[in-house]
C-alpha cells in the first residue's frame, strides 16, 4: 500500500504521540506513525503532512540526528507541511533544542507561564481571515493547552500570527510561582511560516486533544484544506481480543495510578489529562498507565509480551514504595531510604526520567510504534 499522506513523528513523544494519533483516528483522519530513523532514510517520500506532537523538543532533535533534521528540512522546502503541537512547535524554533526551521524563539522570564493547563480562550487574528484554522465568523475558541511554552512576538514578515491567547475559562488551571495569567493574554498562540515551497503551522494549544470538539473541528478543517476531500480515512480497530498478559500488566500499572491518587498526588480532571500537584510525577505515572493500556489493546497475540513483562518488572515491584516516598517528600517528611534512592534514579531533576523507568517507557514506545504502524497499513 502507498504511505499515508499524513505521518506522525513517533519517537520520544510517548503519551503525546499516542494522544495525537487517537485524536486523529477519533475524527476519521488517516495518520501513520513514522520513526526518526525512517525519516532520516527518506521515509517522508510521498508524504504531504508531517505532524510533530508534544514532548521534549530536545529529545526529538536528538532522535532525528543531523540526517533526520536535514531530511525534515528538505521535506518542507520541497512543499511539505509541518504541523507541530507544543513540544513539536518548539522543535521548529531557532533555539538550542530546536531545528531553526522558523526565525523565532521562545518567550522567557515574566512572559512565560509554564504551569498553565486546561482550556483557554483563543482569538483569531485579522491575518487569519479565511484560514481553515477558523470557522467562518467564529469570534473565540476554547482550546486546551497542556503546560505550553510561549512564542516571542515575531518580527519576521514570513511569519504570521494566526491566533492569540484571549483569556481564561473556568476549567483553566495555573500552578507555579506566578498565579497571574494576565501577561499571557494577547501573546501569540498559533503561528504560520513558510519555508521554501512548504509551510509550518505551530500551535501551543493542543488541537490534538481527544474528546475536545472545538479543537478537533479545527484539526479536521486543517486536514481537509491541506490534504483535500479525498484524503484517506481511518477505520481500523484493535485486532481481536486484548492480550491477556499485557492486560494484566496494564491493570497493575493502573493500580499504581490509583495508589498515587489515594495519596493525594493527583486527581481526575480531563479524560486524557488528570491534574497533579506541582512537583508530583503525575505525567510519568499517567503515561505508564496510558501506554500500557494501549499496548494491551493492540498487542493481540504479539510475541513481545515477555519483553514487556521484563521491562515493567522493576516498575511494578517498586512503584508503590516510590509513590509513598514522593508523598512523604511533598509533605516535608523523611522518605524510606531505598525508595528515595529509586525515586531519584527514576526521576532525576529537572523533570527527566532515567534508570529502569526510562527503559520501560522506551520499550513501550517502540512496541506501540511497531503495532500501530502495522495496524495503520492494514
Amino acid at each position: 500500500m502507498p504511505p499515508s499522506p499524513a505521518r506522525l513523528l513517533w519517537d520520544t513523544g510517548g503519551l503525546w504521540s499516542l494522544m495525537t494519533l487517537e485524536a486523529a483516528w477519533q475524527r476519521g483522519l488517516a495518520l501513520e506513525p513514522i520513526s526518526a530513523a525512517q525519516i532520516a532514510d527518506g521515509g517522508l517520500e510521498g508524504t504531504r503532512l508531517l505532524v510533530v506532537p508534544g514532548g521534549w523538543s530536545s529529545r526529538k532533535k536528538k532522535a532525528l540526528g543531523s540526517q533526520g533534521a536535514k531530511a525534515l528540512s528538505r521535506f518542507i522546502h520541497q512543499g511539505g507541511i509541518y504541523l507541530g503541537f507544543c513540544g513539536g512547535a518548539g522543535l521548529a524554533l531557532s533555539v538550542d533544542d530546536g531545528l531553526g526551521l522558523v526565525n523565532l524563539d521562545r518567550a522567557s522570564g515574566a512572559q512565560r507561564l509554564p504551569g498553565l493547563s486546561g482550556p483557554v480562550l483563543i482569538s483569531p487574528c485579522p491575518e487569519a481571515q479565511g484560514h481553515p484554522l477558523w470557522q467562518h465568523g467564529e469570534p473565540l475558541a476554547s482550546w486546551p493547552v497542556w503546560w505550553p511554552g510561549q512564542f516571542n512576538e515575531p518580527d519576521d514578515p514570513s511569519i504570521t500570527v494566526l491566533a492569540r491567547y484571549h483569556g481564561p475559562t473556568e476549567e483553566m488551571r495555573l500552578s507555579g510561582p506566578s498565579q497571574d495569567p494576565a501577561p499571557l493574554w494577547e501573546q501569540p498562540a498559533v503561528i504560520e511560516a513558510h519555508l521554501g515551497r512548504g509551510r509550518l503551522l505551530l500551535s501551543y494549544p493542543h488541537l490534538d486533544t481527544p474528546g475536545e470538539e472545538p479543537a478537533g473541528q479545527a484539526l479536521e478543517r486543517l486536514w481537509g484544506a491541506w490534504l483535500g476531500p479525498d484524503a484517506p480515512s481511518r477505520g481500523k480497530t484493535p485486532p481481536g481480543a486484548p492480550s491477556p498478559v499485557v492486560s494484566r500488566l496494564a491493570a497493575r500499572c493502573a493500580v499504581l495510578w490509583e495508589q498515587g491518587q489515594a495519596l493525594g498526588l493527583w486527581q481526575p480532571r480531563h479524560q486524557v489529562m488528570p491534574l497533579w500537584q506541582r512537583g508530583a510525577r503525575g505525567l510519568e505515572f499517567w503515561e505508564l498507565a496510558r501506554l500500557s493500556k494501549a499496548l494491551a489493546l493492540w498487542a493481540g497475540d504479539d510475541s513481545a509480551d515477555g519483553e514487556l513483562e521484563a521491562a515493567l518488572k522493576p516498575i511494578l515491584a517498586h512503584g508503590a514504595a516510590v509513590l509513598q516516598a514522593q508523598a512523604a517528600l511533598m509533605a516535608g517528611q523523611e522518605p524510606e531510604a531505598q525508595a528515595a534512592e529509586i525515586l531519584a534514579a527514576w526521576f532525576p531533576r529537572p523533570r527527566r526520567t532515567g534508570g529502569d523507568w526510562a527503559l520501560a517507557r522506551d520499550m513501550m514506545e517502540k512496541a506501540l510504534l511497531r503495532l500501530l504502524g502495522n495496524a495503520s497499513r492494514d
